[in-house]
């Protein structure tokens, strides 16, 4: 369908004429596709309009002009993945790229409050300036810094700064109905320091296992818990990206990256990690991500993930410890070789010194290079993102992604490319998230195999009792898991039904409120 003269008269009215266009150029350029996507269809869907509001008010105008004209609508911040596409027509997108405003850091309290179209590279600096720091996710430093527009919010340092339920304190929803609710010590007090209370939380209700992308209205304004940061209120470097390096990196700063012959030392390397309590930072790359990190075009990158491979003898993690003080250094520091030797871990050698270790550290604590691990001259990245749990849990699980990718190889369809499954530890130890990475080129028969892979892995999940994994998008993988845990899709669609009545927050990647 195509917006009447009527629709695009109101929608300009709240923004003004220059953020709103209708016109196909601009439609197509919001029609791209990544990943698996790309390779399943072409740029259809399109949205009906683009509309960018720069307010909490303007949000609730659109919104309720999408329940007048019977239009759906999808919001975006940073739009990294396919999460923000249309299924269908008669859909406008809210492009909230205007509200891109860091509103408060309140250092006593330690929280910040940021709009969607704040990055995370932007609050950290900020942050850093203070004494401060904040989780980031592990997409990279350009997406949203909003804890309800990153999807599990799992990120590099989510070893000691939590992951996004956990740091998502007071915030400002507008519901699929048009209603601003403001939610925690913010509906009640007005300030921004707790998510819970007084009375019930809707914390579960906005978020629960992952956010709904997009399906369940727009989140304007949210506080995210930050945390000490060890380290200088900034950086100097030399260089431009992504040829950039610090010029002196602190001294109480260490980069490791640590592998082990068998999954089971792994597992006693992140266990013992995780209760020393000495990591400011893990994850759990294999060698392809690491020599992501360091490269700085596809032919190194190519070089050097074969250089690691011979280097790396099995399952690894990497990891930055910080030091708040000489002394604070040199206990974590003296732990962790403790933990290497007791473990039997072996590091690898080409990452631990001189500009290439400096480069990793501030990459690593940057999130600089996820783009570069997710794109590259061989194929995208693609794959099986698991959910959060204990470690042996998602171990278990991945053993048999392993074995299903092992087959995709060898049929062709994705290359062996050293990429092994990774274990993320988070909050020290407490929670680990896993995945299995693919890469591939577009291809239909490649879209279809990587199909069949998640279906099996979500057989696997619910046979082996591994649990939700975080890619439940849309109404398919909900009705697949739903009879399995307790049928919480009866009360997932209740909750859509009474906050979005007519329909109109697009579903595509939620849940629709079908009986």
């Amino acid at each position: 369908m195509t917006l009447t003269k009527e629709q695009y008269r109101a929608l300009a009215a709240v923004v003004g004429g220059e953020h709103l266009s209708d016109d196909p150029v601009d439609l197509d350029a919001w029609a791209w596709r990544s990943g698996q996507a790309a390779m399943a269809q072409d740029f259809k869907p399109r949205f009906e309009a683009i509309v960018m509001p720069a307010c909490t008010e303007e949000v609730q105008a659109l919104v309720r002009l999408c329940n007048k004209f019977g239009l759906k609508f999808k919001a975006s911040s940073t739009g990294w993945g396919s999460y923000c596409d249309p299924g269908g027509p008669g859909c406008i997108m809210l492009d909230l790229r205007r509200m891109d405003r860091i509103l408060e850091i309140n250092e006593e309290n330690m929280y910040a409050v940021v709009e969607p179209y704040v990055i995370h590279a932007q609050l950290q600096a900020e942050l850093m300036k203070r004494g401060l720091c904040c989780n980031v996710n592990g997409a990279g430093g350009n997406t949203s810094a909003l804890p309800l527009a990153a999807h599990e919010g799992i990120g590099h340092m989510s070893a000691s700064c939590g992951i996004g339920e956990r740091n998502l304190l007071a915030c400002e929803w507008v519901t699929p109905a048009g209603e601003v609710v403001r939610l925690g010590s913010l509906g009640s007090l007005g300030e921004w320091f707790c998510g819970d209370g007084p009375g019930p939380s809707l914390r579960g209700v906005m978020r629960g296992n992952v956010v709904p992308l997009g399906g369940l209205g727009v989140y304007t304004k949210a506080a995210v818990k930050v945390y000490h940061w060890p380290g200088p209120p900034s950086v100097e470097l030399k260089g431009c990206s992504p040829h950039y390096a610090p010029v002196k990196l602190p001294p109480h700063f260490l980069l490791r990256y640590l592998s082990w012959p068998a999954e089971e030392g792994r597992e006693a390397g992140i266990r013992r990690l995780g209760e020393s309590e000495i990591c400011f930072g893990v994850m759990g790359f294999n060698a392809n991500m690491m020599a992501a990190n360091v490269a700085t075009n596809n032919e190194e990158e190519l070089r050097l993930t074969e250089e690691y491979s011979k280097q790396i003898v099995g399952p690894g993690v990497c990891l930055v410890i910080a030091g708040n003080s000489a002394r604070d250094f040199e206990y974590k520091r003296r732990v962790l070789e403790l933990i290497v030797q007791e473990t039997g871990a072996t590091s690898l050698k080409a990452v631990e010194e001189g500009e290439v270790h400096d480069a990793f550290v501030w990459r690593f604590i940057r999130v600089t290079a996820s783009i570069r691990e997710t794109m590259r001259a061989t194929g995208v990245f693609g794959g099986e993102v698991f959910g959060t749990d204990s470690y042996l849990v998602q171990s278990n699980f991945i053993q048999h992604s392993r074995k299903d990718k092992a087959e995709l190889v060898a049929r062709g369809l994705v290359y062996p490319d050293n990429t092994d499954p990774f274990i993320t530890s988070l909050e020290q130890g407490q929670l680990t998230h896993s995945e299995v990475l693919l890469r591939w080129t577009p291809d239909p028969e490649v879209a279809q195999a990587a199909a069949e892979y998640v279906a099996k892995a979500n057989r696997n999940a619910v046979e082996g009792h591994y649990g939700l994994p975080h890619h439940l998008w849309g109404d398919p993988q909900h009705d697949f898991f739903g009879p399995h845990t307790c049928n919480y899709t009866h009360w997932l669609r209740k909750i859509k039904k009474a906050y979005d009545p007519n329909g109109v927050a697009e579903s595509t990647h939620h849940i629709t409120a079908a009986e």
